[in-house]
């Protein structure tokens, strides 16, 4: 992870995750036709008042004001600072809306102050819908835009709140759609890869495979598997797609894994040994009998960004076909976080990145105890962006809603971590690296603390 020096210290996020919720906080939905007295998110009650709690990482502090995007607003006695949360709060996708806008109340609890308002505005999914409830916020007097979930939503907003000067910050992982004041903050595929490959390069492995989902995803992560090894001086040797609509991955998994070819090498040697009566002879043919392939293959670590039952079926049939995760390191993303692939014996030993889940912990047991269900790892990016908008908004007379301020290069810390905004709209993020095995998963590299350089 690139390393930048700097002066001013982060703002923290990670702020009263000990405080008990206040009851009764269940979602509010904002509809595309909200206006003034629509329905808004609570405020906290002045009889429980939001205290951020101190990190390890230092005080909690702001970065220096810097000039706004926009020229900040004249406030009147009573106004409040609005801030739009644009989700798909019907629709197909209407479950993990209401996730996010769940964790986005959890941060106003813990973090803003009476003066702090967020106005949920539903894009049912639509991204043309995205589009004209943004300039229904934008026209509601929003200062800041949180989400949209999507790209295609993202780019639908994006000229609205251009050609009005308000920063967007959307849940989107699709760099595609970051731009200058459209950030994206969802967990970037090739910080992930970056970040697996040089600690498995540190360890010595430098021939790399990927086998991939051929999807936007899967040639995400495999450019980014080429980046990197450029990079980092290894080399990816094979990739591979394959249609994520199969449902027999034996073909694939034969190919990759050269069985034919070793087949035949094994066949071989057999042959050219058979023939001989020397004991050392016999021996070796004696361990090529145990065996189902010789030569070794061309790669030491292979790829896998999927999840879910296609994981569960490919992983298996690469071993079927001498692919041995005790001799092949098996790499992931952060979709690998699905507890089931833990469990997967032909995975064990694997090694992925996400984020650091200390903190985050705290963060998922809160949200289980106010809503009854854990929440999406995607969550803890809504609950991030609503607590960073409460604090900038500190100072009522003139919230720093800045590129300047979000862009600030220490970042913040979060559920998830530390995290900072790029003025090209990209993110980076301090990941820790994560061994499975068993069933379980544990750290085996920590995440950084800061983005500060190590000193030796």
């Amino acid at each position: 992870m690139p390393q930048k020096h700097v002066t001013s210290r982060a703002i923290l996020l990670v702020c009263a995750l000990a405080l008990p919720l206040l009851a009764g906080c269940g979602g509010s939905r904002g509809g595309g036709g909200s206006t003034e007295s629509g329905p808004v998110v609570a405020t906290p009650a002045p009889s429980a008042p939001a205290v951020p709690q101190t990190a390890t990482q230092g005080p909690l502090s702001t970065v220096p004001a810097a000039p706004s995007l926009i020229p900040p607003p004249v406030r009147a006695p009573g106004d409040k600072i609005k801030v739009a949360i644009l989700l798909p709060l019907s629709g197909p996708e209407a479950r993990i809306g209401q996730s996010l806008l769940n964790a986005a109340q959890l941060a106003l609890f813990d973090v803003a102050d009476a003066d702090f308002q967020l106005r949920p505005y539903d894009t049912g999914g639509d991204p043309m819908e995205a589009g004209t409830v943004a300039q229904q916020a934008l026209a509601d007097g929003a200062e800041v835009i949180l989400g949209p979930l999507f790209a295609a939503a993202t780019t639908a907003v994006a000229p609205h709140a251009h050609q009005a000067g308000v920063p967007v910050l959307s849940f989107s992982n699709d760099e595609a759609v970051a731009d200058r004041g459209i950030f994206v903050l969802g967990f970037l595929p090739r910080d992930q890869v970056a970040r697996v490959v040089r600690y498995a390069t540190a360890q010595g492995i430098t021939r790399f495979a990927a086998l991939a989902p051929d999807t936007p995803y899967g040639r995400t992560v495999t450019r980014a598997l080429q980046d990197t090894t450029q990079g980092a001086g290894a080399a990816i040797v094979r990739a591979t797609l394959y249609n994520p609509g199969t449902g027999d991955f034996t073909a694939i998994a034969r190919q990759f894994a050269d069985y034919d070819q070793r087949k035949r090498a094994l066949a071989g040697e057999k042959a050219r040994l058979a023939g001989r009566d020397d004991e050392a002879s016999k021996r070796a043919l004696a361990r090529l009998e145990r065996m189902e392939t010789v030569e070794e293959l061309p790669y030491q670590a292979v790829l896998l960004p999927d999840a879910g039952q296609r994981l569960r079926s490919l992983a298996p049939m690469l071993a079927y076909f001498d692919v041995d995760h005790r001799k092949v390191r098996m790499l992931g993303t952060t979709l690998w976080e699905d507890p089931s692939i833990a469990g997967e014996p032909t995975l064990a030993g694997g090694w992925y990145a996400a984020p650091a889940s200390d903190v985050r912990t705290s963060f998922e047991e809160r949200y289980q105890q106010a809503f009854g269900s854990r929440p999406p790892l995607v969550a803890g990016l809504a609950y991030d962006a609503t607590a960073l908008m409460a604090l900038l908004s500190r100072d009522r007379d003139q919230p720093d809603f800045s590129l300047e301020t979000l862009t600030s290069p220490e970042g913040f810390a979060g559920v998830n971590g530390i995290f900072r905004l790029k003025p090209d709209g990209l993110n980076e993020r301090g990941l820790a690296i994560y061994e499975i095995n068993n069933g379980q998963r544990r750290v085996i590299d920590p995440a950084p603390q800061s983005f500060q350089p190590l000193i030796n």
